[in-house]
């Protein structure tokens, strides 16, 4: 009871920016990231949000993430578009705690704050857009994109991305691609902040 209090009362600073990544006023607008080598991939959200909601592209970037998702297209955005119900107090328990801060760290091996920082700023810019989400009671993919307090970039190349959900892949390119990593952050979360150990258990779409 006494730790839930404690969370509780630091919730308003939890949500807050972390130092060096405090959101621009007003916000540009917000892209997706991508570095392919040399090359820089933007992709605007709203072209994303489009495809989620009638499956038309209006940008050839996002057409071949999609292709290489591994997943048919109305599968995928389904699982983009799809809200998961959380408690704010566990989910920021979690995070805070060793096997999230270990989580966090995982999620974010190619996903760093486009501009270099001082410090490594990763694991607390995550973090804090995944808290600012769920403050709705819910999170999804583009709440937690929509979130992020400076503009971040995904490595293609080297380690890439590492899907959270252990759950088997049809295709190979599920348990690689950038797009199946999006789908899966916020089931795995969702099933964190439900679990009492405070580990990740296997994620459902």
């Amino acid at each position: 009871m006494r730790r839930r209090l404690a969370v509780l009362a630091l919730l308003p600073a939890l949500l807050g920016a972390p130092a060096g990544l405090a959101a621009p006023q007003p916000i540009p607008p917000q892209t997706l990231r991508l570095e392919d080598g040399a090359e820089l991939w933007t992709i605007p959200y709203a072209a994303l949000e489009q495809f989620i909601a009638d499956g038309t592209f209006a940008d050839q970037r996002l057409r071949q993430l999609v292709t290489r998702s591994g997943w048919p297209e109305d599968q995928l955005r389904v699982a983009l578009a799809k809200p998961y119900g959380v408690e704010l107090v566990p989910l920021a328990r979690f995070l805070y705690s060793p096997a999230g801060v270990a989580f966090l760290q995982q999620q974010t091996r190619a996903f760093r704050p486009l501009k270099s920082q001082r410090r490594d700023l990763r694991v607390e810019g995550l973090r804090a857009a995944i808290l600012r989400d769920a403050q709705g009671g819910t999170l999804s993919v583009m709440g937690i994109l929509r979130q992020l307090p400076t503009d971040f970039v995904v490595e293609l190349g080297g380690v890439g991305v590492a899907r959270c959900s252990s759950l088997p892949c049809t295709n190979p390119q599920q348990c690689r691609s950038v797009l199946s990593w999006l789908v899966f952050l916020p089931a795995c979360l969702q099933a964190a902040a439900m679990n009492v150990n405070g580990s990740v258990p296997p994620a459902t779409r």
